[in-house]
């Protein structure tokens, strides 16, 4: 049902999509970058088209106003650099796709960019596998177009990536306090939210009742609903 409604979204005008990355780990060039194109859009001749530094596109011209009007929606500066980290962080998740989906179709094997899988061999939760994706590819003959596809691909990543993250914690937080005497003291110390790439899916007030609501349950897809449910309020 969820790869179906996939195939069908139309994603052009999704340019920029706020990943949640900037409260974990960026790369020194990724944060150098944005701070070039907070200067290029600082500039009192602000760019009309792509911004680009030493020959590669930072930022695409179709993708430009969207940006400036983000990045413009805060005022704190380390919130507008956030923005821009996020958007570039997007773009290079789309150029690793773009760039190894033909090898990865041809070997059967998985898509991933910085230790994360984005495109996975076989798909699942909604989820297109590898082999899918390039049919979506070949069936969108300019960059453009595949580009704007990636980017509705991996917002919807994003969100079943926060919902296994949330699904395996209290998955783990199960097993190990169902340890005779080391569970019972695992449970007594734990006293941490559910974090990914930086966000708070889960504050340690939650944890206990979503905890008891999800360890009775005994299909996958049970402890998948109630997960998606929180995850939705």
């Amino acid at each position: 049902m969820l790869k179906g409604s996939l195939r069908r979204w139309s994603f052009v005008g999704l340019l920029v999509v706020a990943l949640g990355v900037t409260g974990g780990c960026v790369s020194d060039e990724t944060a150098s970058n944005a701070d070039f194109i907070l200067q290029e859009l600082d500039n009192s001749s602000a760019p009309a088209g792509a911004i680009e530094l030493e020959g590669e596109t930072l930022v695409y011209s179709a993708d430009l106003p969207d940006l400036v009007s983000r990045v413009r929606s805060v005022s704190l500066a380390s919130d507008k650099k956030d923005v821009v980290i996020d958007y570039l962080v997007l773009q290079e998740r789309i150029n690793c796709i773009l760039d190894k989906v033909e090898e990865a179709a041809a070997d059967v094997t998985t898509v991933q960019c910085h230790g994360k899988v984005l495109v996975d061999k076989i798909g699942e939760h909604g989820l297109l596998g590898i082999s899918e994706i390039l049919e979506e590819f070949n069936a969108r003959q300019s960059e453009p177009a595949k580009r704007d596809y990636l980017v509705g691909y991996l917002s919807f990543w994003d969100e079943v990536e926060r919902v296994n993250r949330v699904e395996e914690s209290l998955g783990q937080m199960k097993r190990s306090n169902a340890i005779p005497l080391f569970g019972m003291l695992l449970k007594t110390i734990h006293r941490f939210p559910i974090l990914y790439e930086g966000d708070e899916l889960v504050p340690k007030k939650d944890i206990p009742k979503l905890l008891d609501q999800y360890r009775p349950l005994d299909t996958d897809e049970a402890r998948r609903a109630l997960v998606t449910e929180y995850l939705g309020r």
